[in-house]
Order: C-alpha cells, then sequence, then structure tokens
C-alpha cells in the first residue's frame, strides 16, 4: 500500500494529510472490516461538486460519494469501481486532494483516500445496492456548510448503518471539511 500512495502521490500531487481522533465511534466500531475508502469529489464542468443522498438519510442530507477499498484491491482500483458503481460515468482524475487518517475505537485506524475528478454527463448509479436516490451541485464552500449539518445530526440509532446518526455525521464531516479546506485555499499539496 505504501509503494502505491507514494505513486499516486508522484501522479496526482502530494495530498493535505490529516490525522483525527474520533475516539468512540459506533459507525466505525460496526464496520470492523472495512479499514479503508475512497472519497470521490466529482467537479463538474459548472465547477460545482457532485453530492448524494439515499433514502434512509435524514431530510436534506446529502453528502460526497464514498466507497469501500475491497481487500486485495488498489486504492486506483477502488476508485475506478466506485466512480462507476456510483454514476456511471468516466472520471478524470485531476488531483489527490488528501489521505485522512482516522484514529478510533482502542486505537483502530481507517483512511480515507480523497480524490478530486472531473466528470461530465448525467450521473447514473450503476449499483442499485448503493440506494442512491438524488445527486445535488454544491460550491467548495457549501461543502462547509454540509460538515455542519452531519456534526449536528441526531443520536438516534439507524438500522441501516448499524450505528448512530451521530457518529456517522461525527465520522463523514471531517472529508467534508477538509475537502473544502483544499478546493477553496488551492493549495498545491
Amino acid at each position: 500500500m505504501q509503494q502505491e500512495l507514494l505513486e499516486l502521490t508522484q501522479r496526482f500531487g502530494r495530498p493535505y494529510e490529516i490525522t483525527e481522533n474520533l475516539s468512540t465511534n459506533s459507525y466505525l466500531a460496526f464496520s470492523r472490516t472495512r479499514i479503508a475508502e475512497v472519497c470521490l469529489v466529482y467537479q463538474r464542468p459548472s465547477g460545482k461538486f457532485l453530492t448524494i443522498t439515499k433514502p434512509f438519510y435524514p431530510a436534506g442530507v446529502y453528502r460526497l460519494p464514498t466507497g469501500s477499498i475491497l481487500p486485495g484491491e488498489s486504492v486506483l482500483e477502488a476508485l475506478e469501481r466506485e466512480s462507476w458503481e456510483e454514476t456511471g460515468l468516466q472520471a478524470q482524475i485531476l488531483r489527490y486532494l488528501a489521505h485522512i487518517t482516522y484514529q478510533h475505537n482502542e486505537g483502530r485506524l481507517f483512511h480515507s483516500y480523497v480524490f478530486l475528478l472531473a466528470v461530465e454527463g448525467t450521473p447514473r448509479p450503476q449499483d442499485h445496492l448503493e440506494q442512491i436516490s438524488d445527486f445535488r451541485e454544491v460550491s467548495a464552500p457549501d461543502l462547509l456548510e454540509i460538515a455542519l449539518n452531519l456534526e449536528g445530526l441526531p443520536p438516534d440509532f439507524s438500522k441501516e448503518l448499524g450505528a448512530t446518526w451521530a457518529d456517522w455525521g461525527k465520522f463523514r464531516a471531517v472529508v467534508h471539511q477538509v475537502a473544502a479546506q483544499a478546493l477553496t485555499q488551492h493549495q498545491a499539496f
């Protein structure tokens, strides 16, 4: 994995690297087999960014698309697979935006690899198990509002998540904050 990350950095730029301590988190504890994901920051021709929602999310909740890296799968393979499953569109990688390491639940680690991608066309989910019900385009500053919304979700348990909305929201908020910072500051990582 380290060699692949070095190659990704050489090809797509040095990412912003951050470690976030979430202490105990029911969402990350529930998904023990998941240790990494890709986050797809799709930039549309309008300059805005694509977000998704699912029918079981609380009303008004949209977020950046993400997807698990399967055992034996490279980051790039996961990125291509998830992009196809969630949008049915071919995406061009523009930049490796960020690598977030989450520390949680007695020292366990989880990684999010965040990429900026260019994509055109109408998104149509190819994997109906993803349950994507709508897309919305937002500006980079809107990602900070999404993060605040996610951080404020109630502590209610979600059977679909196997965790509380609050813990899921705290986890998901981080990638939105980091992506917004990277996109609005136009930092060269």
